[in-house]
């Protein structure tokens, strides 16, 4: 993938800036993802059906700002082929619905499962990928420069990014759209690791260390919304990369 110009400077001087782990990763309270390498490319359909995720850890995201029992349970697996690196959802939910139709919009106003990667560990930059129940993506380049115990500052999302031959596959349980009309929604990912510039290694080497959180927002009614976490964050806000968890790869 080509990046434009402006965008591949400025994450070109960010990953220059610091390429080693942030401190947070020795953090007991930071949880540690252990992926599993496989050796072909897994069968997407959106229902994490291919016999290969059996072979995943399966983790369940909490509350992000207490870390308590999330309301509806969701459970998350990754692995990585040689090429890809794969993200797969399954959200218990009973209404699910989305009004965003075009790419880029602000599904994060809605329901949607995201992806936080880190490949450099660098907190001020890292890559956003959101999906909506209904297939929608919002994916860009962030650069963060909020900091542990400062006062927050606003962040930059670089819309130009576009991860080449990033699939995405969603599935439902139900009916889309019905209050009361489903019981579950599921997405697979496929993230092409030539596309998350900063990874010491592509493909990632057995001991590799990324930064890496998964969030799902739910929102019940159009209105009210509940954010949960792999990692939590200790408030409502999921750029907070000093409290991403470690994604470490066999």
């Amino acid at each position: 993938m080509r990046l434009p110009f402006a965008l591949a400077a400025a994450v070109g001087a960010l990953l220059c800036a610091g390429a080693a782990l942030p401190a947070g990763v020795a953090d007991e309270r930071l949880p540690i993802y252990v992926c599993r390498r496989i050796e072909r490319e897994i069968v997407t359909d959106g229902r994490l059906s291919d016999p290969l995720w059996k072979t995943a850890e399966a983790v369940r995201l909490v509350r992000t700002d207490t870390g308590a029992p999330a309301e509806k349970r969701t459970e998350v697996r990754l692995l990585c082929s040689p090429t890809t690196l794969y993200v797969g959802f399954a959200c218990e939910d009973d209404y699910v619905w989305g009004t965003r139709t075009a790419p880029d919009s602000d599904v994060y106003a809605e329901e949607c499962v995201e992806a936080f990667l880190d490949p450099a560990g660098v907190p001020h930059q890292y890559y956003e990928i959101d999906v909506s129940p209904k297939n929608v993506v919002f994916d860009a380049c962030i650069l963060n420069p909020k900091t542990e115990g400062a006062p927050d500052r606003r962040i930059t999302g670089l819309k130009d990014w576009h991860p080449e031959g990033l699939v995405t596959r969603v599935a439902v349980d139900g009916d889309v759209d019905r209050p009361g009309g489903a019981r579950a929604w599921s997405v697979e990912c496929a993230v092409p690791l030539a596309a998350l510039i900063g990874a010491p290694h592509v493909p990632p080497r057995e001991g590799d260390t990324w930064r890496m959180n998964i969030y799902r927002i739910d929102a019940p009614a159009r209105g009210p919304s509940r954010y949960d976490a792999w990692s939590p964050t200790g408030k409502i806000d999921f750029h907070r990369p000093w409290r991403f968890g470690v994604l470490r790869f066999e």
